[in-house]
């Protein structure tokens, strides 16, 4: 059983994984942001990028591999990282709003966690992904893991393009301004007490 499910989870995430690099090469044949409700990418990505994100979960409840051996304790305290994410991420997702996380064009949202990053939310998702691959500890969650994480990865390099084109230059001095997953010069100034430029 364990075995089916890693063989269908990862045929789905090396699916969405391909049709990511393949909207990347090919724009035209955008697969994410999807063109709209009842496109024909939209019918495809929907389904397989939510099933990816349940059975990986579905994957690592059932993997029977420790690969690291990791103590009890390592993987509670990963666990609560992962938890810690989650958070972040309803946060995140809350102050840009339902309709604009799903490509709706309400807004260029900027300020507040979209200060720090200008993808705070899959970049907490890819913290929790990678999280419950650690707490798992097993060669499946690993892998299909390891291509949640790369599609969250992808799904961002293929918006980046599409924001350009619709907020232009507010949009490009945004991410002048603002690195695509965490301002680490900025959190290293405020911890350090600097006033230096927060890029």
């Amino acid at each position: 059983m364990a075995t089916a499910i890693f063989i269908l989870t990862a045929a789905i995430g090396a699916t969405l994984v391909g049709l990511l690099l393949l909207t990347l090469a090919r724009p035209a044949m955008r697969f994410w942001p999807t063109p709209g409700d009842g496109s024909w990418q939209g019918y495809v990505f929907w389904p397989l990028f939510r099933g990816l994100n349940l059975l990986c979960f579905a994957v690592a409840l059932t993997d029977p591999g420790r690969l690291l051996g990791l103590p009890g304790w390592a993987r509670i305290a990963v666990l609560l990282v992962l938890a810690a994410a989650v958070l972040l991420f309803r946060y995140a997702f809350r102050m840009l709003g339902r309709d604009n996380s799903y490509c709706a064009q309400d807004g260029l949202v900027t300020g507040g966690i979209y200060q720090w990053s200008r993808n705070p939310q899959n970049a907490m998702l890819m913290v929790v992904y990678a999280c419950l691959a650690v707490a798992a500890d097993g060669p499946y969650s690993y892998i299909v893991c390891a291509l949640m994480v790369a599609t969250y990865w992808l799904m961002v390099l293929a918006e980046e393009p599409w924001l350009a084109s619709i907020y232009g230059a507010a949009y490009r001095d945004y991410c002048r301004q603002v690195p695509r997953f965490f301002n680490w010069a900025r959190a290293f100034a405020r911890l350090s007490g600097s006033t230096s430029p927060t890029r």
